[in-house]
């Protein structure tokens, strides 16, 4: 299914969701991915390596640490993978989410989105996220390891649900005496639809909710929290975000914030964090992100005054 003999520098984010930065970060430490070229002279990862930082990425979804599995052989990494079971399907699908990934096969976008559609209908978007699209990112990369799609149908999929996402929090009005959220991605991270299905179902709980995007500098950040009277910063760290620089990075921004601007951090890059920073409230999944709107809203809320 995968042909393409070479992928260009500037799609390898597309491709393997790791960016360049990263690369060169890993090429440095591990000497891995190696630079290579096209038969015309021009930069280009082989198939080889871009089918090895697939693996990879697997495997640090599956929770281990770019130490452990970068650098290594593609037979070491598949041997890996067999190990931890990454083979076969963890979880019986049901019907819709089979459903769901035979639209995206077929090409059928109107189709996906339709179904998606459908199962958004007479529920709540923490039921829909919940229920649909978490086990639907699941079923994909799952697929993908069975070589059942291509690393374009996660792709479509990826931008399908953050346009579906998209519109459903527009249509959302915040209720007052709840908290506004800024949502950002920290720099040097590029994987939005975690933090994009976070800020959906707090929009529907009735938040007022602002996404800045990525690349913003800290000292930037800063600048649009006050200016946007945010009462939360919430920044979302995936598996390719350098571990190392996850503390780093909220600590200096904790200093950054006035005091009374909370900070909420969530992802699967916090997975290896073993000591949570201080001043920084952890979201392990959307349970916790509702809990914590509430738990805000009770310290905003006036004496006598009713719950919105």
């Amino acid at each position: 299914m995968r042909t393409i003999p070479f992928i260009s520098p500037s799609e390898i984010e597309r491709e393997t969701g790791f960016g360049k930065d990263q690369l060169r970060k890993w090429r440095q430490r591990f000497g891995f991915p190696p630079v290579e070229a096209t038969a015309e002279g021009k930069a280009a990862y082989s198939r080889k390596t871009v089918d090895q930082l697939l693996l990879i990425k697997r495997l640090l979804e599956a929770g281990f640490r770019p130490g452990q599995v970068v650098g290594m052989t593609t037979r070491e990494l598949e041997k890996l993978k067999l190990a931890q079971g990454l083979t076969v399907a963890l979880v019986c699908h049901d019907e819709s989410t089979q459903a769901l990934i035979a639209q995206l096969q077929r090409a059928d976008l109107a189709g996906f989105k339709a179904l998606l559609a459908k199962e958004h209908a007479h529920r709540t978007l923490v039921d829909f996220v919940r229920n649909t699209v978490t086990p639907l990112l699941i079923g994909i990369g799952e697929a993908w390891t069975r070589d059942e799609i291509d690393i374009h149908h996660e792709h479509l999929c990826t931008c399908c649900i953050e346009r579906y996402l998209h519109a459903e929090i527009l249509k959302f009005k915040p209720k007052k005496g709840l908290p506004c959220i800024l949502f950002a991605l920290a720099p040097g991270e590029h994987h939005l639809l975690g933090l994009l299905m976070i800020e959906a179902v707090l929009a529907e709980q009735g938040a007022r909710t602002i996404s800045i995007g990525s690349d913003i500098p800290l000292n930037n950040l800063k600048l649009a929290a006050i200016s946007c009277k945010a009462d939360v910063v919430a920044l979302s760290f995936s598996f390719a975000y350098p571990a190392r620089d996850v503390v780093p990075t909220l600590l200096h921004l904790r200093r950054l914030l006035p005091p009374q601007i909370q900070i909420w951090a969530g992802g699967s890059g916090l997975s290896g964090i073993r000591k949570h920073p201080k001043g920084v409230r952890i979201i392990s999944d959307i349970s916790a992100a509702v809990t914590a709107l509430h738990d805000l809203a009770v310290q905003h809320r006036a004496p006598g005054q009713p719950e919105p």
